[in-house]
């Protein structure tokens, strides 16, 4: 008998359409309950058409273990279950030692307990109903092919654009046997960075020849550093010589989440313009009182509030004191200060306004060149769980 090429074609592609089965799988762990949390679902290799669970007792110490196994070999092994071994069969309740293997072959079908031998024989409990599991997943949705009944598996996808699960490797949730489910629910979040949830306010001074330029070079950088969003940064602008120039004030809900339109008001408000002496702590103190206020657009307490200094010369007035109230009220205080030249800073000054060295940054160029090191920081600090970064109730 012959076969065309388009057969074999048409024969490999029927193959390849046949979804692989989706077993549970883990290594040995201590208990059927502990397997099904620290598993992982996995699609199996086309020879291997069974899920097997096996279950060894040792005394009082219990091993289990779950796989992907040919529909055969894992029938083999379930026969041994009732071969005799000593004064009992291989699987029992009554020696010191068993063993007792189940296979199935439906998708997800070996999760739970062993559905192949009586309950006594491996000493386990009814099977309980889990917490009902909340339906809603912001950004995403969530699927369970049992709702809360023991053996349920809830599969989660995001759909929002950018977003994904948080941790990673939380696409699926069991409930266990014991009426608790295997994981806490994750979220659909985006990346931090560059999704730093913060709303900062930003008090800027130039002053030199090369003021102009280094004051569009870093309204610029701030404009494309991090994504201006709704969970993600806010910013506030202003411009301060001897007082607040309160013309050059952007508040947080001028610009929605349009960079570009925050990057042309900056352009557009914010003029070197330099008399008498240099109050950045007077700023600063305008900055708590007026901008970083939800009269202002800041958002509420889920959101952190940050005041950035972009200065390149030394503040003239008191900076602790307002610096300190800002720290009190939960504000981080950075300072991204521009060392050219022959101009040296004073550090006891940038470091009463940052409050510690790690929120002190110099450069000695006009451009803000952070370095890995330097974006760790910021990262440590505004991205530590990716759930709290972003504006909805999470678990």
């Amino acid at each position: 008998m012959q076969f065309s090429w388009i057969s074999v074609a048409a024969l490999v592609i029927c193959i390849s359409n046949i979804s692989a089965l989706q077993c549970m799988t883990c290594g040995w762990s201590q208990s059927i309950d502990e397997c099904d949390a620290s598993g992982h679902l996995k699609e199996c290799m086309s020879n291997q058409d069974s899920c097997e669970t096996t279950v060894r007792r040792n005394g009082n110490n219990v091993l289990v273990s779950k796989a992907c196994k040919d529909r055969i070999a894992c029938r083999s092994n379930q026969l041994q279950n009732a071969r005799y071994a000593g004064m009992s069969t291989q699987c029992n309740s009554d020696q010191h030692n068993s063993v007792c293997t189940c296979c199935c072959n439906k998708d997800m079908c070996n999760i739970g307990s062993l559905s192949c031998v009586g309950k006594n024989q491996v000493a386990e409990y009814a099977a309980q109903d889990c917490p009902v599991v909340s339906t809603s997943l912001p950004h995403g949705k969530i699927d369970c092919n049992k709702d809360n009944r023991s053996g349920s598996v809830c599969k989660y996808q995001c759909t929002g654009k950018d977003y994904s699960l948080w941790p990673k490797e939380r696409e699926n949730n069991i409930c266990l046997g014991n009426g608790s489910w295997a994981h806490k629910k994750p979220c659909c979040a985006r990346p931090c960075p560059p999704y730093y949830l913060v709303d900062i306010a930003m008090l800027i001074h130039f002053t030199g020849e090369n003021a102009e330029h280094l004051l569009k070079t870093t309204l610029e950088d701030t404009a494309t550093f991090a994504v201006i969003a709704e969970d993600g940064v806010k910013i506030s602008t202003l411009y301060h010589n001897e007082n607040p120039v309160e013309s050059s004030l952007i508040k947080f809900n001028e610009y929605g989440e349009n960079a570009t339109l925050l990057l042309e008001l900056m352009l557009e408000r914010i003029k070197i313009s330099n008399k008498g002496p240099v109050n950045t702590g007077k700023a600063m103190r305008y900055a708590l009182d007026n901008m970083l206020i939800p009269e202002a657009g800041m958002r509420d307490s889920r959101v952190e509030g940050g005041l950035d200094i972009y200065i390149n010369t030394n503040p003239d007035d008191d900076v602790k004191g307002p610096a300190d109230e800002a720290r009190r009220r939960g504000i981080q205080v950075y300072v991204f200060g521009f060392e050219i030249g022959d101009f040296k800073f004073d550090r006891k000054k940038l470091l009463d306004i940052a409050g510690k060295e790690e929120h002190i940054f110099v450069f000695d160029t006009d451009l803000i060149n952070l370095s890995e090191q330097d974006i760790e920081e910021l990262s440590g600090h505004f991205c530590q769980n990716p759930c709290d970064h972003v504006l909805h109730d999470h678990e």
